[in-house]
């Protein structure tokens, strides 16, 4: 999987920041995130490489 940029030109037309190799004609599928989405993704992984920093010993830390 890519992950590109677009622009939203109106609500139902982009303008990718970059050609993708698909043929006029042909479906593509765009995955948007819903609200809020986006930053429970970031708040896990950054718990999750929070947790990995510490050993197994520091465990006080995983009822953060």
């Amino acid at each position: 999987m890519k992950v590109i940029s677009a622009k939203i030109i109106d609500r139902t037309h982009l303008e990718l920041s970059q050609p993708i190799p698909a043929k006029p004609g042909e479906s593509i599928l765009i995955s948007i995130p819903d609200e809020g989405e986006e930053e429970r993704l970031w708040k896990e992984a950054a718990k999750k490489h929070f947790f990995d920093a510490y050993a197994d010993e520091d465990a006080m830390y995983n009822k953060l």
